[in-house]
């Protein structure tokens, strides 16, 4: 089912959002509760006029950043280890690794 809100368009858990002018990422993240880094991560070609897919709007992401475990990071979220390997079909990360959590 499609709901249109404004100029945003509902796709279950993913909205297609048309970015205007003086929009930053900063204010958009903001908007849907999803990092900054996520939408670049994303998106490739952020600029006004054009529409971006943000997915997973009702879930947390997180980007690995150097020196951190899967320990450091369970810790953070309150979460089990386990439960961010199982969500991400991993033991091991790298930099830059988007884990659902």
């Amino acid at each position: 089912m499609l709901t249109i809100l404004g100029k945003n368009k509902h796709f279950s858990s993913s909205i297609l959002h048309q970015i205007e002018d003086g929009e930053n990422l900063k204010d958009i993240a903001k908007r849907y509760n999803i990092s900054v880094e996520l939408l670049k991560h994303k998106n490739s070609e952020i600029y006004a006029g054009n529409a971006i897919l943000i997915e997973g709007v009702d879930k947390k992401y997180h980007i690995v950043k150097p020196a951190e475990t899967i320990d450091s990071i369970a810790k953070k979220y309150d979460i089990s280890p386990q439960e961010i390997m199982e969500k991400n079909n991993t033991t091991k990360l790298f930099v830059g690794q988007l884990l659902e959590l």
